[in-house]
């Protein structure tokens, strides 16, 4: 059924240009219709075949290319071990940590900061199963009534060393990453074997400044603290902006036919809304500026997953009687779940100019898809998307959504953007790429997302133009960057690294192309068919971060902090000097992964002073 708002718009191309057909229902659409009948969710509870191929709560954890040094387990201590950790280092399993034993340590935080701290577990023998928990804070020994801290534990995930683009090769050794935030849930502390907690602390944006103690406590099966570790925690005078009001613009694209393959859902049911729903809603806390809509099908071929290929969220559909017909009905239902969930700032729809430059519509007379194959140069190219902007400008208008909304592309080619462009900006579209910067776009982009290394093409006054106008100017990293990057098999300080870098360079944000597009066995194993491992997503199944993801909302804070603080010191001409010395470090083009940490704490050192 279409919807009310449905526009029919006349074409006088589409017989000439329209080819082959296409099955309604692929194998794999019908796989998924058998999983979702047998009633595998409720209503009240999402629980993506618990046990099965898709777990969601409880799943084994891989274990492979490592294998303990029972010599070197034999010479620690007796009994479990705990102790503050580096965040930037990646523990490996079966090897006893080389760290300095730490029971207490401090850390100096912003107001309304989401901070991060790593510990470390650790025994020679079995431990059994043990839970971990944040205690209340005190104040000069006294209760304070605030408790804003979790703690969860890590779990490995295999990755390798490839960090790059194309077929992934199959002969590289596989190792284990300590990568997923697991859900609250007790775990097994094994005999000879790592286990990482990562806490999390979420700064009361009304707290008053001074140091605040808290303790990470572990817990045995009968609710018996046995292990302790001392936090301080430095809070500063000064306060972050709610993610709602933050200058970052964080651009994660979205996947949500992974979110319904993976949980056994039919598309755009209700079940899938809810599934989709606490995905949604950590990814705005993380401060998310865009929704990515789809306006024809699978804007990016070979590269997605093949189950979780992307249906349109505009349904185009030619009648018997020639005319164009839209049905806004999943591009509605997903940009109001998204705002519901707090992403609110910007709708980028894709794409005006696919990777293989097919628009799949539905023709009526034959009841069968079909595929228009044209180029941006073609008058049917012109004839299509005209017809659907000028009913999508309806659209929008109607929702009051058309200021906010832009027409995106992706890495394609600057005669191609340049014909797109004229077709939406004659009708007030307004239009974002990620791609290769291009001179002539400069003035034209809304939205221009430039890859890692070209930010640099960027004049001061070209940045300063795109401001005055209300211009978004960002980078990205893809598999074409080995480091600085967020694989899996990255460094921790990378994520990090990268949006503080955005500050340096002048940018107004990052963008990823993909933030859950999992494949078959994203908890267990992050190599995938194509890319560098862990480049197609960094959030995993139910609803558990990555050290990946929470390090790079650490350095969009950081990002925030800068800019606060050039304004503070914009009459202090000494603190001004040295924060932009700093800064200056973090465009060394020859920087690599190893000197991120560094670079990272030190600047967090200075931000943080009071």
């Amino acid at each position: 059924m279409l919807s009310i708002g449905a526009i029919m718009i006349r074409s006088g191309f589409f017989r000439i240009f329209a080819s082959s057909t296409q099955k309604l229902i692929s194998m794999t659409r019908k796989l998924l219709l058998i999983v979702a009948l047998l009633g595998v969710i409720s209503a009240t509870k999402i629980s993506a075949h618990e046990g099965g191929d898709y777990p969601i709560y409880d799943y084994d954890e891989p274990r492979t290319g490592t294998t303990p040094d029972t010599t070197a387990w034999a010479a620690i201590e007796d009994g479990l071990n705990a102790t503050w950790a580096s965040r930037d280092v990646h523990y490996v399993l079966h090897e006893v940590p080389e760290v300095e034993q730490c029971e207490s340590t401090e850390i100096s935080v912003w107001r309304g900061e989401r901070a991060n701290i790593q510990a470390l577990l650790y025994s020679k023998r079995d431990e059994g199963e043990l839970r971990v928990r944040m205690s209340e804070w005190r104040r000069e020994g006294k209760r304070s009534g605030i408790k804003c801290g979790e703690a969860r534990f890590v779990n490995y995930v295999i990755t390798d060393d490839y960090k790059s683009c194309g077929n992934h090769p199959t002969d590289l050794a596989a190792w284990l990453v300590a990568d997923v935030i697991d859900i609250d849930k007790p775990h097994a502390v094994k005999a000879m074997e790592v286990r990482p907690v990562w806490c999390t602390l979420e700064i009361p944006r009304d707290i008053e400044p001074g140091a605040y103690t808290t303790e990470l406590q572990v817990v045995n099966n009968r609710n018996k603290v046995v292990r302790r570790l001392h936090l301080t925690i430095n809070v500063n005078k000064r306060t972050l902006p709610d993610v709602t009001e933050q200058r970052f613009h964080l651009d994660l694209w979205q996947q949500p036919y992974s979110i319904s393959r993976y949980y056994g859902v039919e598309r755009w049911s209700d079940e899938h809304i809810e599934a989709l729903r606490p995905y949604l809603e950590a990814l705005a806390r993380a401060g998310q500026s865009t929704v990515t809509a789809i306006l024809f099908y699978e804007p990016w071929g070979a590269q997605t997953h093949i189950p979780d290929r992307f249906d349109p969220m505009v349904e185009t559909s030619l009648t018997k009687d020639g005319e164009w017909r839209y049905d806004y009905t999943i591009f509605d239902k997903y940009v109001e779940l998204c705002a519901e969930c707090g992403i609110v700032r910007q709708i980028n729809c894709f794409s005006m100019v696919p990777w293989d430059m097919s628009f799949r519509y539905y023709d009526e007379a034959n009841g069968e898809y079909k595929f228009l194959k044209t180029i941006t140069a073609m008058p049917e190219y012109y004839d299509l998307w005209h017809n659907f902007l000028v009913a999508f400008k309806v659209h929008l208008q109607e929702r009051g959504w058309f200021d906010k909304t832009h027409i995106a592309m992706d890495e394609r080619s600057e005669e191609d953007m340049l014909r797109a462009y004229r077709i939406a900006s004659t009708l007030g579209f307004k239009v974002a790429l990620a791609g290769n910067y291009h001179a002539s776009l400069i003035d034209k982009l809304s939205d221009f997302c430039v890859a890692f290394g070209q930010e640099s093409r960027f004049t001061a006054e070209q940045i300063a133009m795109r401001r005055a106008q209300g211009y978004v100017t960002t980078l990205y990293t893809s598999c074409a960057e080995r480091e600085p990057n967020i694989y899996s098999n990255s460094l921790p300080s990378e994520a990090a690294f990268l949006p503080i870098y955005a500050a340096a360079t002048n940018m107004d944000g990052y963008l990823h192309w993909s933030w859950i597009n999992w494949d078959e066995h994203p908890l267990t194993d992050t190599r995938y068919r194509m890319f560098g491992a862990g480049d197609t997503y960094f959030y995993y199944p139910g609803n558990r971060p990555s050290i990946r993801f929470e390090r790079l909302i650490e350095g969009i804070h950081q990002y925030e902090k800068i800019q606060i603080l050039r304004e503070e010191y914009s009459n202090d001409p000494e603190q001004l000097a040295e924060l932009e010395s700093l800064l200056a470090q973090f465009r060394n083009p020859s920087i690599t992964a190893a000197d991120c940490a560094e670079l990272v704490d030190t600047i967090e050192q200075f931000l943080n002073r009071e």
